[in-house]
């Protein structure tokens, strides 16, 4: 058998399609994977078994700009699949689902896989009438949150499937240690989120005890570092764009996680990011945003602190609940918690693998 991988963005951002690759892989089968280079313009390259399309389509911003590069997409996705006579296709995200539906409803009927990551237009009830279609056509749908429930409903094609990678790189223990005389707050991955990552650097910037630092790529509306610079504030590292594969790298440099994502969008109220799976393997707290499906989980198994959002954030709070924190933090708890919810990942994990086999091997 011939597999498409279908993804939306470049391999950097979507390391979940490694457990694809290595099913199609141990099952003897060949395959492509359809990357999207989306910060540089080009011809369709062709590396390997990589298709990798360039062209300019940032994370945020007008979105009236992207018709065309998705159009461009669309094309060029179907074009590949009629030349590739590809037997099934596995589609990483709704957006790419929605753009190919005519294909994937019309040809390929229980012969694809759905893989849901992110909420995207499901506000718009003809978008959500073709994502819940291609749910039903599926061979089976995987989503990375039961938060997306909320706004997908529950369907007896929907699995969860965490998007957890890095599984050999797990630590020990926690490098934060109520004693340490300097502490870093890390925010690794595409960085986004001004309004909450503002209130932050607010709160820190005068701070001698706490670094912050933003380890990814800076996404099109979100100038931390410009705003940095124009303020002078110092205690902040940047870097850009990294591999997966420097995460447990990076992750050494970081004590506690920020992922604050502000509580106002149906896209961050349901999600649970990459870094929850990364305060479990690199041992390293959280910090979230109350409100949040996220917040849920990290209060249930005590693996960090729920803050306000940026709309309510007044003054110091944000550092005084976390100095508060630090001070209790017990590292032996910590990992108990944190090593209880990784095995209960695992065994959810055994099941999403025992479907994937099944797709692949039929």
């Amino acid at each position: 058998m011939k597999f498409l991988i279908i993804a939306f963005h470049p391999r950097s951002m979507t390391p979940y399609a490694k457990q694809y690759e290595d099913a199609i892989s141990k099952a003897g089968h060949e395959y492509n994977i359809f990357l999207w280079d989306r910060f540089s313009n080009g011809s369709l390259e062709k590396l390997g078994n990589e298709f990798i399309f360039h062209r300019i389509c940032t994370l945020g911003g007008n979105k009236l700009k992207k018709i065309y590069p998705f159009y461009l997409f669309r094309n060029t996705v179907k074009k590949i699949i009629k030349e590739g006579k590809y037997d099934k296709i596995i589609v990483l995200n709704t957006m790419p689902g929605f753009l190919l539906h005519d294909v994937l409803l019309k040809q390929y009927k229980n012969r694809f896989l759905l893989d849901i990551r992110d909420y995207t237009y499901e506000k718009i009830s003809f978008y959500l009438k073709v994502v819940h279609q291609l749910i039903d056509s599926s061979f089976f749908t995987t989503i990375s949150s039961r938060g997306f429930e909320k706004f997908l409903g529950e369907n007896k094609k929907i699995i969860l499937n965490h998007n957890i990678s890095n599984l050999d790189k797990v630590e020990k223990y926690p490098s934060l240690d109520r004693n340490n005389k300097k502490i870093t707050i890390g925010f690794v991955g595409a960085v986004r989120y001004y309004d909450e990552n503002i209130a932050l650097i607010e709160s820190f910037k005068q701070s001698s005890r706490f670094n912050l630092a933003f380890y990814g790529r800076e996404v099109s509306d979100c100038h931390l570092e410009e705003y940095c610079k124009n303020h002078q504030i110092k205690n902040i590292e940047f870097s850009g764009a990294f591999q997966n594969e420097e995460k447990p790298t990076l992750y050494k440099k970081i004590d506690i996680i920020n992922s604050l994502y502000g509580n106002q969008k149906i896209e961050v109220l349901s999600a649970l990011p990459n870094r929850l799976y990364d305060a479990l393997i690199f041992k390293k707290p959280l910090i979230v945003t109350e409100g949040t499906y996220l917040a849920e989980i990290v209060e249930k198994y005590g693996l960090g602190i729920s803050l306000p959002g940026s709309q309510v954030h007044n003054g110091k709070i944000y550092e005084e609940k976390i100095s508060e924190y630090v001070s209790g933090f017990n590292k032996r708890q910590f990992t108990i918690n944190a090593n209880q919810l990784l095995v209960k990942i695992s065994n959810e994990q055994e099941r999403f693998h025992h479907e994937i086999d099944k797709f692949v091997q039929k």
